[in-house]
């Protein structure tokens, strides 16, 4: 018994880097394409949300923030984004920097283009950033989801 205890910690212990690194990979990954799919890309810091009822049963929730570094589009030192979400939806808000992805409308607004649009700041996606930060700043969103 106590040898398979040892082998299943021992297991354990070798998966977890790998785990990691596969999950950091992934999400490296979905940071390419979103930097590829909008018009603006940033490192922000959040600092307010608002959340409105809107006249269809769905929510608008604006949020704030502080933004660190702009990657794609026009840098700025503050914004706001509008997220439409089903009503009750609860605000997610964390004061940790994160990376978003976002999409700007006719009037210069920006916009919540969907999941897969706000990444956890890493390692990965700094290095990453500082290799490719001229690229990134010039890729075009044609075929984005901004349409």
């Amino acid at each position: 018994m106590k040898k398979i205890f040892i082998i299943v910690f021992a297991f354990l212990a070798l998966t977890k880097p790998v785990l990691a690194k596969v999950t950091e990979s992934l999400e490296l990954n979905g940071f390419k394409v979103a930097s590829e799919s909008v018009q603006f890309l940033a490192k922000v810091k959040i600092t307010k949300v608002e959340a409105f009822q809107e006249d269809d049963n769905s929510e608008k929730h604006v949020y704030y923030a502080d933004v660190l570094s702009t990657y794609k589009g026009k840098p700025i030192k503050s914004l706001n984004y509008d997220m439409y979400v089903e009503a009750g939806e609860d605000v997610i808000f964390n004061s940790e920097p994160v990376y978003i992805a976002l999409c700007v409308d006719e009037s210069g607004n920006f916009y919540w283009p969907g999941t897969g649009s706000e990444f956890k700041s890493s390692l990965a996606i700094e290095s990453w950033l500082t290799e490719h930060k001229k690229e990134v700043a010039t890729i075009s969103d044609s075929i984005g989801w901004c349409k």
